[in-house]
């Protein structure tokens, strides 16, 4: 039998996209993604032939839909949107490592303090305590 990855890291083009969909906010088709990858031709966000590549990747991993609009022309064409927030990213990438435990969540919370340099402890901690509340 075949052994799954223990978690899914992104190429630095996959990431790029998922940023850029983290940014809009809204769904974006092709173009819009297109548009905002190339806008610096020296230094594009991702090549161009790959667009397609990207999408049935981030597709794949359950981290984009595409959503189909009704109507004819280029305004109605498929639009990505993510389907978890940076932070559901950033959490999943520590918690499907191979060696996390629940047990390293406090110390994990310590160290995203530690190298935050704005981070207000007293002002955090109640948001943390009501943000694990919604996740029971």
């Amino acid at each position: 039998m075949k052994r799954k990855k223990p978690y899914i890291r992104l190429t630095n083009s996959e990431f790029a996209m998922m940023q850029l969909l983290w940014e809009a906010g809204r769904p974006l088709n092709r173009a819009e993604i297109m548009e905002i990858a190339l806008r610096d031709p020296e230094n594009p966000l991702f090549a161009k032939n790959s667009f397609h590549v990207i999408i049935n990747n981030l597709t794949g991993y359950q981290f984009i839909a595409a959503f189909i609009n009704d109507g004819p022309g280029r305004k109605n064409a498929r639009r990505f949107a993510p389907l978890l927030t940076r932070n559901e990213y950033a959490g999943l990438q520590i918690a499907t490592t191979e060696h996390y435990k629940a047990s390293d969540i406090p110390e994990i919370v310590a160290a995203i303090f530690k190298y935050t340099k704005d981070a207000n402890k007293e002002e955090l901690l109640p948001k943390i305590e009501e943000a694990v509340r919604r996740c029971k």
